[in-house]
């Protein structure tokens, strides 16, 4: 049986596939949505963090009181939610983190909370498909 490689994420600019709004825009927390047609970073900053806007919550702690784990883990089912919704580009994504050496990045991260390490975390939680049929060109810089 094919050992699979664990994908990790880094806060870089320099080496691995980047999901912000200054890589492929599609795994940004800015841009991805909901069913409810708002972007996970609305749900983040809004219903996880506690307030009224992403501009008030951006880079400050939540109102409401928990952990730095259960944050995460909240953040991290919102992407959750959104990856079951999309499973083309989460396949699509593995494929693009495999020609990077496994790694996501995110230039933006300031904190354990990000959406390479959130996406990290769901590729490594689910199985790659028996078969690939994906032909892409090279997505690392």
């Amino acid at each position: 049986m094919k050992e699979t490689s664990m994908t990790t994420f880094k806060y870089s600019v320099h080496s691995g596939y980047e999901c912000s709004s200054k890589g492929d825009k599609r795994f940004s927390a800015f841009f991805a949505r909901l069913p409810d047609g708002h972007s996970i970073e609305h749900h983040y900053q809004v219903n996880v963090k506690g307030y009224p806007s992403i501009e008030e919550g951006k880079g400050k702690p939540p109102l409401k009181k928990m952990s730095a784990d259960a944050l995460y883990e909240r953040y991290l089912d919102l992407w959750r939610q959104w990856a079951c919704l999309h499973p083309q580009e989460i396949e699509e994504l593995r494929y693009r983190a495999a020609k990077c050496g496994y790694v996501l990045r995110d230039r933006f991260a300031t904190s354990h909370v990000n959406q390479a390490r959130a996406l990290a975390q769901i590729l490594n939680e689910t199985p790659p498909p028996q078969q690939r049929d994906l032909e892409m060109e090279s997505v690392c810089d």
